[in-house]
């Protein structure tokens, strides 16, 4: 039997540095130290970042968005997980429409 799902927009990303980030936000003011990764991650389309806290662990990954600075929507995959419920299960950052190309 095939569970049930859905996508729903979750909400809209404002960038302004040409790059996204997706991370934990309680290790923001914890475990980094204002690396600058602006000229080393937005350089290149394929180019991106992983970056790890004092321990080691992976925090964060930065990658080029789209085509720069700009809004993109953010959708979440709701998937009906039985006895846990509802959950989501995968978010989606629409980086470039075909209408932009």
């Amino acid at each position: 039997m095939k569970t049930k799902q859905e996508e729903i927009l979750i909400g809209k990303v404002g960038v302004d540095s040409g790059c996204l980030m997706v991370g934990d936000p309680c290790y923001l003011d914890s475990d980094w130290n204002n690396e600058d990764y602006s000229k080393e991650v937005c350089s290149d389309w394929g180019l991106h970042k992983q970056l790890k806290g004092k321990n080691g662990y992976l925090k964060a990954v930065l990658f080029s968005a789209g085509f720069g600075d700009g809004v993109y929507n953010v959708y979440a995959t709701i998937k009906d997980c039985g006895d846990w419920g509802k959950r989501v299960s995968e978010v989606r950052i629409k980086l470039i429409d075909e209408d932009d190309i």
